[in-house]
């Protein structure tokens, strides 16, 4: 089978109009609804991309040179296209490598700790920096608050957990924790409002959200579904999710070698030879690059 993208893909990100590939050196491609590539491929800084989120005509990436201790935030508009820029060698030989930032950028901002999830807020956007706290951003990533991260969760002392997710619901925002804890902050202010625990075995991986529940993806395999009060369902799988999305009240999901979906509590599995790796409009994107029908697409 033709591959769609000729990099080895980690992450697939709904832009709306477009898809984003994220690879696992950098790489970007940019898809259309039908999955064709727009335009070339293009690594704008030569480091992983742990997090991104669409916003609008723009996407804005995460990029972190954990040996380099070097993390940068950047917005790319989406009409653009999109060009190669530092490389690995750059940035390691670089006098000044805090000044190199992603190509062709919006803007680009140096941060001095890794962001660990960002997520389109509003007109504007939210995220977390590990061991700092939570802050609000404008389009134009300009600050409008900056909140503290709880000082104890569940009685321990912060540092061993890491946020992984963000969601939103009316005027407030919930931060998931991978250890199973959700703090609700207020969207204009930061301030908290509550939080509560999750009663889980494994740690979580992954959260995915619509408007109804909630997915979280444990890091063993399996996941459970969640109101953001309790868990209301539990269910194992043959290895790790990683990507899901709920369509017409059903979740649909892609991971280790299999596809699934749930639907009223019923569990379907279906295996594949490659890894899921996201969505593209009713296909997969699999780990060698290529594009195949979910297999829950026409049942």
């Amino acid at each position: 089978m033709e591959r769609t993208v000729q990099f080895t893909p980690t992450r697939v990100d709904d832009c709306g109009g477009h898809y984003v590939i994220i690879g696992s050196l950098g790489e970007l491609a940019k898809l259309n609804q039908e999955g064709k590539v727009l335009g070339e491929t293009a690594i704008p800084l030569a480091s992983t991309i742990p997090c991104s989120t669409a916003m609008e005509d723009s996407w804005i990436g995460v990029w972190v040179e954990a040996e380099m201790r070097l993390a940068r935030m950047a917005s790319l508009n989406l009409a653009d296209e999109w060009k190669d820029g530092a490389s690995k060698r750059d940035l390691r030989t670089s006098l000044n490598p805090m000044s190199l930032h992603p190509k062709n950028s919006r803007w680009s901002h140096a941060l001095d700790a890794e962001p660990t999830c960002v997520r389109c807020i509003d007109d504007g956007f939210c995220f977390v920096l590990r061991g700092r706290g939570i802050y609000r951003m404008d389009s134009q990533a300009n600050e409008i608050w900056r909140s503290s991260l709880p000082s104890v969760l569940d009685g321990k002392l912060r540092g061993l957990e890491t946020a992984i997710s963000i969601s939103q619901y009316k005027d407030s925002l919930s931060i998931w924790y991978d250890n199973g804890l959700i703090v609700d902050i207020t969207s204009d202010t930061g301030l908290e409002i509550d939080r509560r625990s999750l009663k889980i075995h494994e740690k979580v991986e992954r959260v995915f959200h619509s408007e109804t529940s909630h997915l979280l993806a444990l890091a063993g395999g399996g996941f459970l579904i969640s109101d953001g009060e309790h868990i209301l369902d539990s269910k194992s799988t043959p290895g790790p999710l990683s990507a899901a999305r709920e369509n017409d009240g059903v979740w649909e999901f892609t991971g280790w070698r299999f596809d699934g979906r749930l639907s009223n509590g019923s569990l379907e599995i279906s295996a594949r030879d490659q890894l899921g790796i996201g969505f593209v409009s009713d296909k997969v994107l699999t780990n060698d690059g290529t594009l195949s029908d979910f297999a829950f697409t026409h049942s």
